[in-house]
């Protein structure tokens, strides 16, 4: 006996068709170009905790360094300005030869550079030392040479969260271009005297 097997009684293969499949590619592409740079920054950004963890290590070391030696501001300034702060104490001029106590982890993911001036009148910090910690991204940071500002007081400056600007390392800049001013740093990562929106 022969059996015959009529088209109704045909099984039906299933699976995708191509265009289908060609517009899940692209759906898929669409979500990853959004989502994959949004990874980033969030990663970049959550990296920036150290520096704000370092610079409050340095800030307090800094008071507590002019409060000891029982100096003027501007000698203190001088002593202080233009010094770093680096994890494996490569710097040319580390703070570490007049604040030993103060290290950084081994692992760091960013050197310090410290620029110091003496408050304005009419500032929050008048006639002290204030500062401005430019961070650079080490070789094992999110942003190799990126760029973050940190002042010796908060301020509600555009761009800023409390003390830290972490703007141009979350955008992946390895300059200050994308940095404004704020507290006592000036957008080039220099001390001021007078304090940004304070």
């Amino acid at each position: 006996m022969m059996f015959q097997i009529s088209k109704s009684q045909k099984t039906r293969q299933s699976g995708f068709t191509l265009v289908e499949l060609m517009v899940v590619v692209t759906i898929i592409g669409i979500l990853a170009a959004i989502g994959v740079p949004r990874v980033f920054a969030y990663v970049r950004a959550s990296e920036t905790a150290e520096v704000s963890q370092g610079g409050g290590r340095i800030s307090a070391a800094i008071k507590a360094y002019g409060d000891s030696q029982l100096k003027a501001a501007a000698a203190v300034v001088t002593d202080l300005d233009a010094t770093t702060l680096t994890p494996d104490g490569s710097g040319a001029s580390e703070i570490t030869a007049i604040l030993p106590i103060l290290k950084l982890p081994q692992d760091g993911k960013f050197d310090y550079a410290i620029s110091a001036a003496v408050g304005a009148a009419g500032t929050p910090q008048a006639g002290e030392t204030v500062f401005c910690i430019t961070a650079t991204g080490r070789t094992n940071a999110g942003v190799v040479g990126g760029k973050l500002l940190y002042s010796s007081v908060e301020t509600t400056a555009t761009g800023w969260d409390g003390r830290v600007n972490r703007i141009p390392f979350v955008n992946g800049d390895t300059d200050l271009t994308s940095a404004t001013a704020g507290g006592y740093c000036a957008a080039t990562g220099t001390a001021q005297a007078t304090c940004t929106s304070c």
